[in-house]
């Protein structure tokens, strides 16, 4: 699984990415490796890990440019932290910039643009940053941190139709080409195949990725989101289970997969099997790692089970465990999407009055992308639903529907809040509200004729 050889500064001239912000190999090279790691979605074990790679490498060269703004752009693409919060993450990125005004005439113009994208992201204009990595994309189709950064920032403000042709464009590049992390662009491209609807094809994409490297967690996890869509839950729980040894080393992405396995459960209504999951896993993993997106992945197991069973298979101890990993970062306001599970974990735990200074506190300065404007009244939403405001929720919710993508995240995180419109509906006082939740059920079969369906009109 592991790679041991890294491009050096005449590997990556020679593949058309010259390096001009650095003369140490070594420090190049160790980009190379963490690079890669990113990818791959591993620490590896060798190296000592992602983070440890990333010191190493700016220890080799505190001036490399194009590498510091890997690692600047590595620690705020987790949007576990941000300059506004962290003044020493602001003392770094005021430190790149004057270092690259220095040497402005001596690097690639490529390496300029990077650290430009790097602060139209930390200054909250994601939407800036990825027309930035995209640009440096038409002229190096293969430069892997433009596509993988650009990938990762379209997802968060829910552009599923750029994260696909991001990768189509670059695509034939990469298949005429034999660089290393290869065959991850597949399921790179099969992530945003089904996130178009797309699936036969994204199927095909996963697959040929897994076919080339089966530790592919992220083509693992493509191929899981098409299964959920079709409502293949059998298959997506053979493909986990079987496979599990294979992914569960990408420490990475291994907490969302085992979250995956555990919708599967819960729309065949196997409610045991996706606690098992989440007492052994995801729980487990979301404390141990910090990580932002295993924190929103144990806030969403527990609620969606509370929504069709409430409190039946949660506890309180679940709760205030996720309450606990998430209370430092109610103040944040990175990312609506983040907001969103943070009130779950205040809503789930009965700490209503940190639910409402979550919404009090949220400053819509804090970003020029569209998420912002969505992301109050879906805060207000679900505490109205907690609130037995039943009716408030459904104009609040029924409002935002086609917006709520504007936070980000894929249609299998979001189709939570369309389970809540459902459920807020049919227990409405209104009547309007009990024909709405007729017709939501009648689109929702259109699309996929589930038996969660009835799952969700069964909820008291």
């Amino acid at each position: 699984m592991y790679r041991t050889n890294w491009r050096s500064s005449d590997d990556w001239r020679a593949q058309g990415l010259s390096i001009k912000s650095s003369a140490s190999d070594t420090a190049i090279k160790l980009y190379d490796a963490a690079v890669t790691q990113l990818i791959g979605w591993y620490d590896d074990p060798n190296l000592g890990g992602l983070s440890k790679t990333c010191d190493d490498m700016v220890k080799a060269d505190p001036n490399f440019i194009l590498g510091r703004s890997f690692s600047l752009g590595l620690e705020l693409i987790g949007t576990t932290n941000s300059v506004r919060l962290d003044s020493n993450l602001k003392a770094q990125l005021d430190d790149l910039l004057r270092l690259t005004e220095k040497h402005r005439n001596q690097i690639e113009d490529r390496e300029l643009k990077h650290v430009e994208a790097v602060h139209r992201f930390a200054s909250g204009d994601w939407n800036g940053a990825s027309n930035i990595w995209e640009e440096i994309l038409v002229d190096y189709p293969t430069d892997i941190q433009a596509l993988k950064f650009s990938h990762d920032a379209l997802f968060y403000l829910g552009k599923s139709t750029q994260i696909r042709d991001s990768i189509a464009r670059v695509l034939p590049v990469w298949d005429q080409s034999s660089l290393p992390l290869k065959s991850y662009i597949h399921g790179m491209y099969a992530f945003g195949l089904e996130e178009t609807q797309f699936y036969d094809k994204a199927e095909r994409e996963a697959k040929l990725a897994l076919d080339a490297n089966r530790n592919d967690a992220w083509a693992t996890h493509a191929l899981s989101h098409v299964l959920t869509m079709e409502s293949r839950n059998d298959d997506g729980i053979q493909l986990m289970s079987s496979t599990t040894e294979d992914w569960e080393v990408c420490n990475f992405l291994a907490c969302h997969n085992f979250w995956h396995w555990a919708l599967f459960h819960i729309e065949k209504g196997e409610y045991e099997k996706a606690v098992q999951l989440f007492d052994s896993q995801i729980g487990r993993r979301a404390v141990e790692n910090g990580a932002m997106l295993d924190i929103v992945d144990a806030a969403s197991l527990l609620y969606r089970l509370d929504l069709i069973k409430p409190k039946q298979f949660t506890t309180a101890e679940h709760w205030d465990t996720v309450y606990s990993i998430i209370e430092p970062h109610l103040s944040d306001h990175i990312y609506g999407f983040n907001d969103a599970h943070f009130m779950m974990a205040c809503l789930g735990s009965h700490h209503t009055k940190a639910a409402q200074q979550l919404v009090r506190s949220f400053d819509p300065s804090v970003s020029s992308d569209d998420w912002v404007r969505v992301t109050v009244p879906l805060l207000e939403a679900m505490i109205d639903f907690n609130d037995e405001r039943y009716a408030n929720a459904v104009d609040k919710l029924n409002k935002i529907r086609y917006d709520i993508i504007d936070i980000g995240g894929s249609d299998a995180q979001r189709d939570v809040f369309n389970q809540l419109l459902i459920v807020a509906a049919l227990k409405s006082p209104k009547d309007s509200h009990k024909r709405l939740c007729q017709r939501l059920c009648a689109e929702r079969r259109a699309l996929n004729d589930s038996p969660f369906i009835n799952t969700l009109l069964s909820v008291q």
